[in-house]
């Protein structure tokens, strides 16, 4: 039903940030490339809110949860792009995808390159742009 609404648009583009931005792009992604989705990289909460903090980065966090809801499920890729590590440390309660694209970044000369990067090593047709 919903894929029958949008067969006659040309491109449809979502704008926001944190989960529900991932939950609407996941549901829409019958659309491949004629999907957009503009995210914020504002937040500060959790393991993004650490890496703003520490190495002076965007928030990487709301594009993580984007790429991760549009991925392949179940894949290496998108496990390892949620998996969120645990103990005692300094790496503890960060996420991979957060610390992997927050290394990309650092080797691209823009964070949208990480992006994409990143979209095409999970298989992702959805456009996917960073905002701040």
């Amino acid at each position: 039903m919903l894929n029958h609404k949008f067969k006659n648009y040309h491109h449809v583009v979502a704008i926001g940030g944190g989960h529900g931005l991932g939950r609407i792009l996941a549901s829409l992604s019958f659309l491949g490339p004629r999907l957009t989705g503009i995210v914020a990289t504002t937040d500060n909460g959790g393991s993004t809110g650490r890496l703003r903090q520490d190495q002076q980065t965007i928030a990487w966090g709301d594009l993580r949860n984007c790429l991760s809801h549009l991925a392949s499920r179940p894949s290496l890729g998108s496990m390892l792009f949620d998996h969120r590590f645990t103990g005692n440390n300094e790496l503890s309660g960060h996420n991979l995808g957060n610390v992997f694209l927050h290394a990309l970044d650092q080797l691209c000369v823009r964070p949208l390159e990480a992006v994409n990067l990143i979209r095409g090593l999970l298989k992702i047709e959805t456009q996917i742009l960073p905002l701040s």
